[in-house]
């Protein structure tokens, strides 16, 4: 496996969309539900979820890895 195959491009619209919605679900959160808490809640459980998505594919990476190198030997 190369660099090349590890190497993954983020689109230019992810990064402006993301803080976009971070933008808006805030002003919604403080202006129509006046409650911080909320944003704080749904944001901190999506960033969660996510760290555990990558935590799991980093051990489905290093399994693949420990059978690639068992397989060479």
């Amino acid at each position: 496996m190369s660099v090349a195959d590890l190497q993954i491009k983020v689109p230019r619209f992810i990064v402006p969309t993301i803080a976009g919605l971070l933008l808006v679900s805030l002003l919604y959160s403080v202006l129509v539900t006046a409650n911080i808490i909320l944003w704080l809640a749904v944001w901190g459980g999506l960033l969660s979820i996510g760290i555990g998505l990558f935590v799991v594919y980093l051990f489905y990476r290093l399994v693949l890895a420990v059978e690639r190198i068992a397989d060479n030997q």
